[in-house]
């Protein structure tokens, strides 16, 4: 068979066209795996998804944290951003990283929430408790109002019962007032 006349051609192009079809998809299935030949999309699990996904949402929000820690999935939020001083009303343009949280959980009906918020020690211990479970509270009314399930997610203010540093000056009073929204995967 001559390759240059016009009939060998025909002959070997659909030839050629299935053996460039297995090259390149032999290409695709290894291009981005790591030496046990698995692709790292398929690596992530439930949690780590979402985790990708939050922080890829709530990158904007100064001062948030998100981080696998075993099992769950954890938000930090200042509690200085999202709530007025002394206060369960919620700022309006902070607002928004409730909703941007609650728009990835809908997309994850097996995950249950875990709402948390801590205050600092500056009133009395029973105000700051009332305080932040009313805030607690709040969070959790955002999170079922764009459409969460109620029974997924849990809510409890801790008061200053939990601090991470010393209330002794405002930096480690500032970093004790926080929210912490874990995310769990349901239980089978």
């Amino acid at each position: 068979m001559n390759l240059g006349d016009r009939d060998g051609m025909r002959r070997v192009l659909p030839l050629l066209a299935v053996f460039c079809f297995i090259s390149l998809a032999a290409c695709v299935g290894t291009s981005n795996t790591d030496p046990t030949g698995i692709h790292p999309a398929s690596q992530l699990d439930y949690l780590d998804r979402q985790r990708v996904e939050l922080q890829s949402c709530l990158a904007r929000y100064e001062g948030t944290q998100i981080e696998r820690i075993g099992n769950s999935v954890c938000i930090t939020i200042g509690c200085d951003s999202l709530f007025e001083s002394n206060s369960d009303r919620m700022r309006l343009a902070s607002r928004t990283a409730i909703d941007t949280v609650a728009d990835v959980l809908k997309k994850y009906p097996e995950t249950n929430v875990r709402v948390d918020v801590h205050t600092d020690c500056i009133r009395s211990e029973e105000e700051n408790l009332a305080l932040s479970e009313l805030q607690a509270w709040v969070i959790k009314k955002v999170l079922v109002d764009n459409g969460v399930t109620s029974s997924r997610v849990a809510a409890r203010g801790w008061g200053e019962s939990k601090p991470v540093l010393s209330n002794a000056n405002e930096e480690g009073r500032r970093a004790n007032r926080r929210v912490t929204i874990t995310l769990m995967q349901k239980k089978s």
